[in-house]
């Protein structure tokens, strides 16, 4: 089968049904390998709702890492036939992690692009469930990778073409000619084809199809369609979508927009098609409930999404209007909050809209109703004067009824938070939620590490798996005060006050290094380089730094690309995590980040190790004493 193309995704779900009973009538157990990001979250709940209503047993491992499913993959059940990996393993080749078997299936949901070839096309034990024909637009590529698997480069035919060439051919013409009639018989043996095609003309169209694949995949690293959004057109062609599945669904897209791993244009196509599937559920919901039907609610906004105008202010609903604002990337970037000016001109800001700073300061709960019904017409009015001309964008919001309303973004914000804090980062940040334990303050503040000075491996799978599993409990929240996600939300003000401050301490101190080709910011200090180690809170920082550039930077480079690479000290363990970002030099425009490909290139050719952290190449760890020939290594393979 190879890959499946989005209109087929619900035979793909009966195939994976139908394995689930057997032949025999016996059951078998569904495998979910999870990364640790939202839009993964979102579709495994997804799929646990659909594989629950059909009676189908589940078991989820949640994964940081290739290495995490090669040691899973080893202590699999028996009872397993079919694995599904969700944003994981799409950029590797599974042949290497995982032992392939007739009687499992693996299939691959993975936004991560680009796709591996040999997954989609060579191995059929691999089924890559992708948002387009890949038969259609990888026709070139799929033929490429078929030949180079069916036929070997022959080193040795080369060297004859070499003798050829110096005039050698009549005193070897009888070996020669040994020679192409084994070569014939085993190209034979590797295409099944009796061809009588000289090995020197299969070089020629191995090396042809060889330099297709480098090129389709060093084009540089792109996402593509949530694989939520996807798992909600494979729950439609079921027909089992619902609000609760939309609502995941629109989280997993706005993990992708607030991130900026798609485009502005694409975010709009497909909300789109959520306010319409909005509407159209909502519909059915308000016809149930005139009918009296089982399902009816005592409210009938209980559970309602609504598309609306959403301001690029982080959790404004649940922050005061000012630390919003100045926390927020888009503000804090544009009026260059890192000096006195720019504060000033927030302040102006403000004050010009009509709001005292005593009422801005206040939780926006709590904030006067008349302001609050004003600040849309206010900020519309106010802002472009402060070059904000951006303040709002298309986006959803869930009510709970009386017990309140979140936003997707709000959603995003807090299962972020609940995934990236380790019990060092808490530490770190002097803050303790509710779950914090005294055991877990205690390893915080000695940082996850054993007494050799390596990071416990045990103790760091605890906290991380407790993390993911609260992550994923967090979207059975139901607003109320005292739920996950909110917890989640007061967490995430805690994580986006660090980014702020370690943002601007990075700017005042001028630590980002200028190169040829991108742009360099090495952390070896401060109170906050814990809150760093995670991905996904590093990717946070440098994505406030891209804002800053931007605004900021970008007068000398003109409408350019804004590569930048961060690289944050992990003293403990004498290693550096280090992220490269591509960095668009428009809000609302992504370009390919050629930054995983450059990583595996130098440490290929100058022998530095690395360590993948999560399914993106373009994160990374390394020895400290590998870093600075690492950083040297970059400017010269980026204009390779």
């Amino acid at each position: 089968m190879g890959h499946v193309k989005l209109a087929n995704y619900s035979l793909a779900y009966k195939r994976i049904k139908n394995a689930a009973f057997g032949d025999g009538g016996a059951s078998s157990t569904v495998l979910f390998f999870v990364s640790a990001d939202v839009d993964s979250i979102c579709a495994f709940r997804m799929w646990a709702n659909l594989l629950k209503s059909d009676c189908i047993s589940y078991v989820v491992v949640p994964v940081s890492g290739m290495e995490d499913i090669r040691t899973e993959a080893r202590i699999m059940s028996g009872s397993i036939r079919s694995v599904l990996m969700l944003n994981c393993g799409g950029l590797f080749n599974l042949e290497d992690y995982m032992e392939l078997s007739e009687d499992v299936t693996i299939y691959v949901l993975d936004s991560h692009r680009p796709v591996n070839l040999r997954n989609a096309f060579w191995n059929n034990e691999i089924i890559v469930f992708h948002d387009s024909d890949l038969d259609r637009d990888l026709a070139q590529e799929k033929d490429a990778i078929i030949f180079t698997e069916e036929n070997e480069y022959d080193q040795g035919d080369e060297d004859d073409e070499s003798d050829q060439e110096d005039g050698d051919d009549e005193d070897d013409d009888d070996d020669r000619s040994d020679r192409n009639d084994d070569d014939h018989r085993r190209t034979r043996r590797k295409t099944g084809v009796d061809s009588e095609v000289a090995p020197r003309q299969v070089n020629r169209q191995w090396k042809e199809s060889r330099a297709i694949i480098i090129e389709y995949m060093s084009k540089g690293s792109t996402t593509g369609t949530s694989i939520s959004n996807q798992t909600y057109m494979m729950a439609t062609q079921l027909d089992r979508s619902s609000l609760d599945l939309l609502w995941l669904a629109i989280i997993g897209l706005s993990s992708q927009y607030l991130s900026e791993q798609i485009s502005h244009r694409d975010y709009l196509a497909i909300t789109q098609t959520y306010k319409d599937e909005s509407e159209r559920l909502a519909r059915a919901g308000a016809l149930a409930d005139e009918q009296g039907g089982p399902n009816r609610s005592s409210n009938s906004d209980d559970g309602v999404i609504r598309c609306t105008e959403e301001y690029r202010f982080m959790m404004v609903r649940h922050w005061s209007l000012y630390e919003s604002m100045y926390n927020s990337n888009y503000v804090a970037s544009r009026l260059g909050i890192w000096r006195e000016p720019g504060r000033q001109r927030l302040l102006a800001l403000l004050a010009k809209m009509g709001f005292s700073l005593e009422e801005c300061n206040q939780v926006f709960a709590h904030m006067s109703i008349d302001l609050k019904k004003i600040l849309k017409e206010r900020v519309e009015l106010v802002t472009p004067e402060y070059g904000l001309h951006e303040v709002l964008y298309t986006s959803f919001t869930r009510s709970y009824g009386y017990r309140g309303l979140m936003s997707a973004s709000d959603v995003v914000y807090s299962v972020t938070s609940l995934l990236e804090t380790s019990p060092a980062s808490l530490v770190a940040m002097k803050y303790s939620p509710e779950w914090m334990t005294e055991e877990m303050r205690t390893k915080g503040a000695l940082a996850d590490v054993s007494s050799s000075g390596q990071e416990g491996e045990g103790e760091r799978t605890s906290w991380w798996h407790a993390n993911f599993f609260r992550a994923c409990d967090s979207l059975d929240g139901s607003g109320g005060e005292g739920d996950q996600l909110r917890q989640g939300l007061k967490l995430c003000m805690q994580v986006q006050k660090a980014v702020i401050r370690q943002g601007v301490a990075i700017i005042e101190k001028q630590v980002i290094i200028t190169l040829s080709t991108c742009r360099v910011a090495t952390l070896k200090d401060g109170p906050d380089l814990p809150v760093f180690w995670d991905p996904l809170s590093l990717n946070k920082l440098a994505q406030f730094l891209v804002y800053a550039i931007r605004e900021y930077g970008s007068s000398k480079s003109g409408h350019r690309p804004i590569p930048l690479v961060v690289a944050v000290l992990k003293e403990e363990t004498q290693t550096f995590i280090v992220t490269g970002v591509s960095g668009s030099p428009v809000i609302g425009e992504v370009i390919p980040n050629k930054f995983g490909n450059v990583f595996e290139r130098i440490s290929y050719n100058e022998k530095i190790p690395v360590k993948h952290l999560g399914f993106d190449k373009s994160v990374i760890e390394i020895d400290r004493d590998d870093l600075e020939t690492f950083m040297k290594s970059i400017g010269r393979y980026m204009r390779s």
